[in-house]
């Protein structure tokens, strides 16, 4: 008993003196103290807090940690020595950018670090051109194939094709890989088949060697049946990178190999549609096709690398104060504590004028595409830029920031063996200025170029308002010019078969953007082109003699209401000149499901439908001799519901998912499904994978 009682009073004064001195410390800087406890003895204490660093895109927590007896820890080497965090997720940064990611990059949790599939949709992790992502396309009915895109953008970014990328939305590129920092090896293993004999399988790592060094490699390979007699996919993707910082972040670097194989049987069409829109024949193995043997082969090797170093000293996030040692003796264990009270500086107000942070960016890309004819594509890039925005600290933001660079760009294009193009542009400058009144920014964008004797520009200028102090509701104005050779096969095309020469395409588009939050995005667009360039289906390049207008305006909502859910997508477009520019008039896109949370929250369930929807147009044609979109006036495509069914659960760190694709065809007698003209969507179909992560 004595025993006890001494136990019990060097506790009492020991957290009286804790006490006292946190009292004191708060007295004196109430809104500034933070406390750090380190924990040296036989195991962590529920109590234990941890402090986040600071910086916008930092996230440290203790909070909901399911099964702390089982989770990894980590030391935080930028805050006190020896201090120790619980962690439930494994963490991330660098996500799709990697232009000045001077913010701390360790305890960034990965967005998708539960299952991808449970954003809804079922079974979009398949088929990610259906993903939840505003981007709508037709497809060829097989997926891994390549697709259409029927909402066109105009002047998005600084080097955006102006022609349809056949490609686009499966190739891996510099701006979609992604870049981790990870506390713990951290590993993806996903395997999804279905009744047609449909595969797929990825497998991602990603770990750091060292604190702030982290290297990644993501291979993914699809392989979709196909719907002829004679036809399927075979694509392989694959990306290895590493980036890293120094302790104060001042040096950042990224550097990345992709490497992509696509092998697409594709047996260039049907030859009689009415074959799969009377059901004339169910047996699709005796469905006449065009070619028995035609097919693509897509070959893509890029590398890059990209360093910036911040000539801004950063100043240090706290300074210690006081601390205190803490003995807790109990009958067979003893720990120390020791409490570490520090006060956390609030940095300076930035400078418009200072030294800044340099950065050096170098990219290479080789693309082979062969189909019954070829076309080889080299590109080499150089980028050196200057930014004043060197502070990172997210409490402050420069008033005025400045990025001043140049780009010097090298192609090399050869077609079908015979035309080969060169041009070389050594001097293109580029500039963004952002300006912050208040809460508001006005910002604005340059980009100039020349390739041979053609002046070519990029411009800019967007306002940006927020409504609340958190910014979780803005409205967003955007002004954009730009004017630009059209691309190297319609030029090459235009002057060796039909003897003309294409004048540059050039284009304003005009947007209001009002988002609030997740559960709602509203934009409404006006697009203006002249000299648009397209093909028909001879193979003939067109230009256009006149200009025309494109209005766009498109809805994202996410909704929910207890254990209901809809998330939907909803787009409007409207064309002066459907020659020039076909589009459909609406598009709609809705997952509807329940999510449910069971047996203690260990278990997720969400079911329901997806609907799809586009109204009839004339979609391009897709010819399989040359891997282009033709524009055709002979068949419609839309003006059909597409149906899906779907079950996804995840448990702990395994994710599994059923769908029914196609779910109406089940009771149609007629259906009219065509993706694309002389494309025919799939019938019914089973679907079902696995998704298993491992950080630890």
């Amino acid at each position: 008993m004595p025993r006890i009682r001494q136990n019990s009073n060097c506790i009492t004064i020991s957290f009286l003196r804790i006490a006292v001195l946190l009292v004191f410390c708060l007295l004196s800087n109430p809104l500034n103290a933070q406390v750090r406890r380190i924990s040296t003895g036989g195991g962590f204490s529920s109590s234990t807090s941890s402090n986040s660093t600071t910086g916008s895109n930092t996230t440290n927590s203790t909070a909901n940690i399911p099964n702390s007896n089982n989770d990894s820890t980590f030391r935080d080497t930028n805050a006190v020595r020896g201090l120790v965090y619980h962690k439930e997720t494994p963490d991330s940064v660098l996500q799709r950018q990697v232009f000045m990611f001077h913010y701390q990059p360790y305890a960034v949790k990965i967005d998708d670090i539960w299952n991808p599939v449970l954003n809804p949709t079922g079974v979009q992790f398949t088929d990610r051109l259906d993903a939840f992502n505003g981007n709508y396309y037709l497809g060829k009915g097989i997926v891994g194939q390549p697709h259409y895109g029927i909402f066109p953008t105009f002047v998005d970014g600084l080097d955006d094709q102006l022609q349809t990328d056949p490609n686009e939305g499966y190739a891996k590129r510099f701006g979609n890989i992604w870049l981790y920092q990870t506390m713990t090896p951290y590993t993806t293993l996903n395997y999804q088949s279905s009744l047609d004999k449909d595969y797929q399988v990825r497998i991602a790592h990603t770990q750091n060697i060292r604190p702030g060094w982290n290297i990644s490699f993501d291979y993914n390979l699809i392989c979709p049946e196909g719907v002829y007699t004679s036809s399927g996919v075979k694509n392989h993707y694959l990306d290895a990178t590493t980036n890293f910082f120094s302790s104060d972040s001042r040096l950042q670097a990224v550097a990345g190999l992709i490497w992509q194989s696509f092998n697409i049987d594709e047996n260039g069409g049907i030859a009689d549609d009415d074959y799969f829109t009377h059901q004339l024949q169910s047996n699709r193995a005796g469905v006449p096709v065009n070619l028995y043997n035609s097919g693509t082969r897509h070959r893509e090797t890029s590398a890059f690398a990209h360093a910036t170093y911040n000539l801004v000293q950063q100043q240090p996030h706290y300074r210690q104060r006081d601390s205190i040692t803490v003995r807790n003796i109990t009958d067979t264990i003893t720990v120390v504590d020791t409490i570490h009270i520090t006060d956390t500086i609030f940095p300076a107000a930035p400078k418009i004028l200072n030294a800044g942070a340099f950065g050096v960016e170098l990219k290479y890309d080789r693309r082979k595409r062969a189909f019954l004819d070829s076309t080889l594509w080299t590109e080499r890039d150089a980028t050196l830029f200057w930014t004043n925005d060197a502070y990172p600290d997210y409490r402050w933001h420069n008033p005025v920031k400045i990025t001043l660079g140049v780009k010097s760009v090298s192609y090399k294009t050869t077609i079908d063996d015979r035309a080969e193009i060169r041009s070389t542009d050594l001097f293109k400058p580029f500039s963004n200025v952002e300006l912050a009144l208040g809460r508001s920014k006005l910002g604005f964008d340059a980009n100039i170029g020349s390739i041979g004797e053609n002046l070519e520009y990029h411009f800019r200028g967007h306002f940006e308002v927020p409504f609340d102090s958190a910014s979780n509701t803005t409205l967003l104005l955007t002004a954009a010019a730009q004017r630009a050779d059209p691309d190297i096969r319609p030029i090459a095309d235009a002057s060796i078969n039909q003897g003309i020469d294409l004048q540059q395409i050039t284009a304003e588009c005009y947007e209001l953007q009002l988002v609030s939050g997740e559960w709602l995005n509203l934009m409404v667009r006006a697009n203006h082109i002249s000299h648009n360039v397209w093909y028909d289906t001879a193979l003939l390049v067109h230009e256009g003699t006149h200009h025309f207008w494109l209005y766009q305006a498109a809805l994202t909502s996410r909704l929910s209401a207890g254990w209901f859910h809809l998330d939907m997508q909803q787009l409007l477009q409207h064309t002066t000149d459907q020659e020039q520019m076909p589009v459909p008039l609406w598009t709609s896109k809705n997952s509807i499901y329940a999510e449910l949370h069971l047996f203690g929250r260990a278990l997720t369930l969400q079911t329901g439908v997806d609907l799809r929807y586009l109204t009839s147009f004339y979609a391009p044609s897709y010819d399989y001799r040359t891997g282009l979109f033709c524009h055709q006036d002979e068949v419609k495509v839309g003006n059909y519901i597409w149906g899906d069914i779907f079950v996804n659960i995840q448990v702990k760190r395994a994710s599994i998912y059923l769908k029914g694709g196609h779910i109406n065809a089940l009771w149609e007698s007629n259906p009219n499904y065509f993706t694309l003209p002389h494309y025919p969507g799939r019938k019914f179909g089973l679907y079902w994978g696995v998704t298993w992560r491992f950080f630890d």
